[in-house]
């Protein structure tokens, strides 16, 4: 679906936009709050800015008709802004200091760089989308250890899991990735 149809989508049936949006961008949102959010907030923290991204999304989609830049651009930037509001929020109730200088989250890959070539951005996509499918927790494990460079243990504790139960999914998860790409062809 492109943008223009989506925007037309939310003028005429908004309940299926809505849907199709979260399942399209709704990984995209959680990795970028996560990455702001993850040491300071609480899952159901993370999971508000969450909602309040996607309903700021749709009260002001017609801005997005009128900016140059592509939809997922738009969601991202809703997306990064309100990460940092919410941490300064949060930082005021819970008077901790963690640095929010790190901006690399921009997105897993990007797409509009001129030296990216189509053969890597449709294997690029293929990963992200193999992963996204894999499910939760799984695919939070994979995106926090191989994006975020994060270990077992603070992957487990984020996820209130043990690292044993972490590692052993990490694993599981690993080879099915590692099958449904070689299926479709793509090896690393």
């Amino acid at each position: 679906m492109t943008d223009d149809e989506f925007v037309h989508m939310l003028e005429t049936d908004p309940d299926s936009a809505y849907s199709m949006i979260i399942d399209q961008y709704g990984n995209l949102v959680y990795a970028i709050v996560l990455n702001k959010l993850k040491n300071i907030s609480s899952r159901e923290d993370i999971e508000d800015c969450v909602s309040d991204i996607f309903v700021e999304l749709f009260q002001h989609y017609k801005e997005f008709r009128s900016k140059a830049g592509t939809l997922k651009a738009f969601i991202s930037t809703i997306a990064k802004r309100k990460a940092i509001d919410e941490y300064r929020k949060l930082s005021k109730k819970y008077i901790r200091s963690v640095s929010i200088d790190d901006e690399n989250e921009d997105d897993f890959f990007t797409e509009d760089t001129p030296e990216t070539n189509s053969a890597e951005m449709s294997e690029k996509r293929l990963i992200w989308d193999t992963i996204r499918n894999l499910g939760e927790p799984d695919s939070i494990i994979l995106i926090q250890q191989f994006f975020y460079n994060k270990t077992v243990r603070e992957t487990a504790q984020f996820l209130s899991m043990t690292a044993a139960s972490v590692q052993k999914r990490s694993k599981r998860a690993r080879e099915k990735l590692k099958n449904t790409l070689a299926e479709a062809g793509v090896t690393y």
